[in-house]
């Protein structure tokens, strides 16, 4: 069963992950897009195929744990009838929490994979040299940063 659970826990941030990403695009801290945008999101980014009623009960988890609240929109049509609009997801700040723990531990683990910092700078471009078979063999020369040819000096 304690399977299941983390199963089902990184499903619900999959989804999650994939509310700020839409909201990140707009730089806001909401989103609406309807629920066939979001599992065609997740089949796309996430390589995750889930069904309707599966969406439904991890949004439900999401927000019954404190990471987004759920608005639904309504309006009204001119016949004064009520029309079903997409929800209002809003994230709350432990979402962000989570979020900015998770990065900090993938930051904390490929640090070893990283070049370090003094690497990033370039060092002086070394002249290339050759062996031109010109007047005498015996001249080593070299092909400066202009693509000049010049005799290397031997000193």
């Amino acid at each position: 069963m304690k399977g299941y659970d983390i199963q089902f826990q990184e499903r619900a941030f999959s989804i999650a992950e994939t509310l700020v990403n839409v909201a990140r695009i707009h730089r806001k801290k909401y989103c609406w897009p309807s629920q066939i945008k979001i599992l065609n999101l997740l089949e796309k980014y996430q390589s995750l195929e889930i069904s309707r009623r599966t969406l439904n009960r991890d949004l439900k988890w999401l927000e019954d744990n404190g990471y987004i609240s759920r608005l639904r929109r309504i309006r009204m049509s001119p016949d004064r009838k009520l029309i079903f609009c997409s929800t209002l997801y809003k994230f709350k700040g432990k979402l962000f929490n989570y979020l900015h723990f998770l990065r900090n531990s993938l930051d904390r683990i490929f640090c070893l994979f990283r070049v370090p910092k003094w690497a990033h700078n370039k060092a002086t471009a070394r002249p290339k040299v050759r062996a031109f078979n010109e007047d005498s063999s015996k001249i080593l020369w070299y092909v400066d940063r202009d693509g000049v040819k010049k005799p290397y000096p031997l000193d």
